[in-house]
């Protein structure tokens, strides 16, 4: 799927059973990125996706923001949260 640029979305943090869940921390969607929804409940009002960590600007300074984004190899992905 596309993402549009500049969109906001929120990293993943480990919870009840080890499922992952949305953060609070804030990251911005690059412009042209491409990302893989998945199937995942739980997230609330939100929807995981699948990302290059490349696409990734962090909006909030964290260690959560910084290890989704770090280090960005062209071939390392992360999960993220998007608004539904």
């Amino acid at each position: 799927m596309k993402i549009k640029e500049n969109t906001v979305c929120y990293t993943s943090e480990i919870g009840h059973n080890n499922f992952w869940y949305p953060s609070t921390n804030k990251l911005f969607i690059k412009e042209g990125c491409n990302a893989q929804k998945l199937a995942w409940i739980g997230g609330g009002n939100k929807f995981a996706i699948k990302i290059l960590k490349s696409c990734l600007v962090p909006i909030t300074m964290s260690e959560n923001t910084t290890k989704n984004t770090s280090p960005p190899n062209e071939n390392d992905f992360t999960i993220v949260w998007i608004e539904k």
